[in-house]
């Protein structure tokens, strides 16, 4: 099973796991969720995410925005790393495919899967009724 790591500002990671929670049912174990903040320790962050990227089915890293610290510090720690992808701009959708995807999907299947998923539901519906 693919590792699930989410971070994130303020409390959307957990937000975002607490939802899914709600939608669907899912084996919580092999997933984190981390805040990232200006309260925040980066170092001590980095050192927990690290500990977490040691999964021989791979990790899957959803950060909330392309550019932030959550986006960048993963970024850092994971350059070269093998088996692991980090994906920025994560939504409900994306966070759903994962977990109903990561047992049944290799590492990189489910990113793409994931990066597909997430186009999909972004959507703007007022052109769309038109």
């Amino acid at each position: 099973m693919v590792k699930i790591i989410l971070a994130a500002h303020g409390d959307m990671a957990r937000a975002m796991l607490d939802t899914a929670a709600k939608i669907m049912v899912f084996d919580i174990c092999g997933i984190d969720a981390y805040t990232v903040s200006g309260k925040v320790d980066l170092d001590k962050l980095a050192l927990q995410i690290k500990d977490g990227l040691d999964n021989k089915n791979g990790t899957l890293i959803l950060t909330d925005m392309f550019g932030g610290s959550a986006c960048n510090l993963c970024a850092t720690l994971t350059h070269g790393a093998a088996n692991v992808n980090v994906i920025c701009g994560f939504n409900l959708n994306m966070l759903l495919s994962a977990l109903s995807n990561r047992d049944k999907l290799a590492a990189n299947a489910l990113a793409a899967k994931v990066l597909e998923d997430g186009a999909k539901s972004i959507i703007n519906i007022t052109e769309k009724l038109k």
